[in-house]
Order: C-alpha cells, then structure tokens, then sequence
C-alpha cells in the first residue's frame, strides 16, 4: 500500500527545442544557448550529456530508463524534497515512495503506481520550475499513463486556469507545505478536504465543469526536527552522495532577494537533532558525501563551530553554501578537518559600490581574505557573480574580473541580474531609473542585453579560474565528485568543454575541433 508517489525532480531543459531552432540564426537566441549548452552532433547538449557521449557513446535522451539512471544527468543526483516529505510522512504511519528524477525512472513509477491496489496520489514538486510548461509535459504523460490519476502540485503556481488546462487536482500552496500535504493524505480517506489549508482543488471529475475551490491561508513554520527515518525509505536512486539541510530562511536581506521574507525569518536545526540525522544517513550502505542546502550554514558563527566539530566526528565528505566574509583560520581549518571539499560563496559583486546598493553587508577586501584561508586549507570554492546589478558599470564589471583572476578562486558563475517585483530593489526602483521586468530590464547605467554581452566577454577572457553553468554550479561539483571523478579531474574536464564553448560562440561549429579531440582523450 502506498499513499502517495512524490515526483521530486525531472530533466527540466528541453534540449531539443533549442535543437530545432536554425543555427544559422543563432544571434536570435545566442543568449538561451550559451554558455550553458554544447552544439554537437546536430544538436545541443547539456555538458554532462557531452561527458555521456564521450564515455559512453550515447546521449541521455537516447538510451532507454534503466541506462539513463546510468548515465551523467544532474537531476539523477538526489534532492532533498522527495526524501525529507518521505521520512516527515513516515512518522505519521503514511507510506511514500520517490521517484527521484521521472526522466530516468519512468519505468519505476510505472510499475510502482500499478502494483498499488487503490490508486496512489502522485506528488509533484515545483522547487525548480519557473512556469508551466514543465509541469503541463508532466500532468499530460501522467494522464497518458492513468487517465483517473489524482495529482498534486507542491508551490506556488495556484491558477484555477492553468489547473484546468493543465488537469491539476490539487495545489499546496504555502511555502513549508508539509503538514499541509499529510492533511491532504489524511482527510482523503475521509473526504474531508475542505480541512485541508492552504489548498486549491478542483471538485468533480470533468475539469471543465469542476467547481474551483480554496480553503484557509495559514503560515507553517518549517519543519526541522522530525525523528529521522531516512534508514527506513527505499532510495534506490541514491548513489553516495545525500543532500540535507541544517537550516531554513536567511537572516540578510539582499535587495535582489525575495528568500527572507518568503521564509519568515531565520530557523535552525539544533545540533544534537542534526546529529541524529547524519547517523541515520550514514547507515545506509554507501552513503559517504553530504551536501548541506542551507542559504547560510555559517551563520551564527558559534553554532557552525559547533557544527564542524561534530562532523569532525564522522567519515564523511560535505559541501556548501556558504558567507565567506566569515570565514577565519580557526573556522577554515574546522571545516578542512571536518571533511568539506568545496563551497558555494554567494559573492555577487567585486565592487564596493555594487555590494552596498545590493544590501550585502560584506565587503571586497572581506572577501578576499576569506578565500584565501579556503584556498589555504585545501577547500576548493566556487562564486557565483550577478552582472548588471543597478550601479553596475563597465568599471565595475572589470573589478569582478580583477577579483576572479587574482583571488585564487577555482571556479566562477555569472548570471545577470533578474529583476522580481517582490524583492527590496523594487523599493528604491526610481532612485535607480530601474524598469522592465525578469530578465528584461534596464536602469541609469545599465540594460539587460549589455548585461548578457558583457557576461559573454567576461567567460572569454577570464583564465585563472573555471566556469560551471550557474544553473549547476555546486551541485555539478557534487554530482561528478558523487560519480567518482576527482575535483582534479572536473576542473580538467570543464575547463576543455569551456574552450568547445568559446569555439561556439566564435561561430566554430565543428564536432572534430582540437577542444573536442582534446575532450574525447580526457574520457576516453
């Protein structure tokens, strides 16, 4: 008997769109191509499905499920959604199954949802769409599947239209839907929904002519400390490598971030509860590597400490977001000592100027000092940049390449800024000359296009430290380092496909150029 199946994750970029698009046109969509894609063989390709290619002579979307769970594809790496709901429901005596990444385990919820002797309901989890379209692709070949499938969306996407048109059931809607979802569970039995808050269902089985129905908004607090049963859910799709998270909210306020106030605050895990929970995960068989989700796992200062110390205490390797203005030797060498090989450093900006209109509260020079303790103590680190930030300059964006190129720093993201109505920016929006909207914007001393251009120029001439895909970025670090390779050899590896892609945008579109030839000895 199973209550429901939670969909966690699934390959969410349709390569093949892009495929199909003329690449003779290519400056009509240069900006959704590069550099996060490869063009080879006809087609563009992730840059693990490159890796796939050259190791194993075949693409993702051509082999069959039980090879795809084989092959190189970031959403085989596990998240944290399926799982935690899985272990919260378990102690309420409800069974979940997960289905990790449904792109590569089609096969698995197809023999799962049939074995059921009464229909499961199917979970789907939004953490990592931005619109419908992904969702609509998974609603119709679940349809396709069982016609009579009962769905849930777990987010934010609460339209009675787009329920409709898309065969949506039920919507959780609030931020920290857990308690929420078990309710659902409960009062399905009973036919009891209307208990059920922060929920959008449609009742009746025409969704046509259903009635559209809302019950009442109620925050959640997060839910942190549940006993831990992780050693009881059956996840087949778990390599090594386990995600979790000590933390939820964010105690800053960046002015390009809407997280604080979404998340109400600050909450913290304690660390004897942590503790339960890295043992149960290290029980199972294999499991070895941890990577912690939190926004800011080192602050409070003390507490992380703390937290380094217990790690200390077990075998295992882990990585991180992380503030690194905070970052002295004391905490550098705990974090070397306690296993951590890489870090995720939110570093935005390397211009004073820029770091105070985005509300940082950090400083260049802070930065630097940090990074040079991580480099000392053998911690590879990766910093992500935003380009075009109001105040952003020409000037300015040759500071963040200064900063690259002499800080040591071993890996690079840029993104250029995306501009939400609901974040602090949108305040003070006049004082900048900001209009526009996402990622189609301009103020007094920028636009979007020269955003994008001046982000290109900086991946073409930037030497010293390598760029990972900032849709990725840690993650991929994990996954690979999950998949055995050494952070050696990614760094070898990515700095070779980063050479295919300036090849690309430089219009060499060529599958036996020296870069590829130079790929295919690497992995081969």
């Amino acid at each position: 008997m199973i209550d429901i199946i939670i969909i966690t994750q699934s390959d969410s970029v349709d390569y093949e769109k892009y495929s199909r698009l003329p690449l003779e046109r290519i400056e009509l969509y240069s900006d959704l191509v590069f550099p996060r894609m490869i063009h080879f063989k006809n087609a563009f390709h992730s840059h693990l499905d490159i890796i796939n290619y050259f190791q194993s002579g075949v693409f993702f979307d051509q082999a069959d499920y039980s090879e795809r769970r084989n092959l190189l594809n970031i959403w085989n790496l596990p998240g944290l959604s399926g799982i935690h709901l899985a272990n919260y429901l378990a102690n309420y005596g409800i069974k979940a199954a997960v289905i990790n990444n449904i792109d590569a385990e089609w096969d698995v919820f197809c023999e799962l949802y049939e074995q059921c002797i009464i229909p499961p309901l199917v979970g789907i989890s939004t953490t990592f769409y931005l619109s419908y379209a992904e969702i609509r692709r998974l609603s119709q070949k679940l349809r396709n599947f069982a016609t009579e499938m009962e769905i849930v969306l777990g987010g934010a996407f609460v339209n009675e239209h787009s329920m409709r048109k898309n065969k949506i059931n039920f919507v959780l809607h609030a931020f920290n839907s857990e308690k929420d979802l078990k309710d659902l569970i409960l009062c399905r039995r009973s036919d009891t929904l209307d208990q059920v808050n922060n929920f959008a269902y449609l009742e009746g089985k025409d969704f046509a002519d259903s009635s559209f129905k809302a019950t009442k908004v109620k925050w959640n607090p997060p839910v942190l400390e549940t006993p831990p049963l992780w050693d009881t859910i059956e996840t087949p799709f778990v390599n090594r490598t386990v995600p979790m998270r000590t933390s939820s909210g964010c105690p800053f306020c960046c002015a390009f971030c809407s997280y604080p106030e979404v998340a109400k605050g600050f909450h913290t895990m304690s660390c004897e509860e942590l503790e339960k929970n890295i043992q149960t995960v290290l029980s199972r068989t294999k499991v070895n590597k941890i990577i912690f989700i939190d926004d800011t796992i080192n602050v409070p200062v003390g507490r992380f400490k703390e937290l380094c110390r217990m790690f200390a205490r077990y075998d295992f390797d882990w990585f991180s977001f992380l503030r690194v203005q905070y970052v002295d030797q004391e905490i550098a060498q705990l974090m070397k000592e306690s296993g951590c090989k890489a870090v995720y450093l939110g570093i935005e900006s390397a211009s004073d100027t820029v770091l105070k209109n985005m509300n940082k509260k950090a400083t260049v020079s802070q930065y630097r000092k940090g990074i040079e303790l991580l480099c000392k103590n053998d911690i590879k680190s990766m910093a992500a940049f935003i380009i075009g930030f109001p105040g952003e300059t020409e000037s300015t964006v040759q500071e963040n390449i200064d900063f690259i190129e002499t800080t040591g720093l071993d890996f690079y993201t840029l993104k250029e800024f995306y501009y939400m109505s609901h974040t602090p920016i949108h305040k003070n929006r006049e004082n900048y000359g900001l209009s526009g909207i996402g990622n189609k914007w301009r103020h007094k001393t920028m636009d979007s296009n020269t955003a994008y251009q001046l982000k290109i120029d900086m991946f073409k001439v930037i030497k010293n430290s390598i760029f990972i895909d900032p849709d990725t970025s840690l993650w991929y670090l994990a996954y690979l380092y999950d998949q055995g390779f050494s952070l050696k050899s990614i760094s070898e590896i990515q700095r070779v496909i980063n050479n295919i892609t300036v090849d690309q945008i430089n219009g060499i579109y060529k599958d036996d150029t020296p870069s590829f030839m130079s790929l295919a000895k690497i992995l081969q």
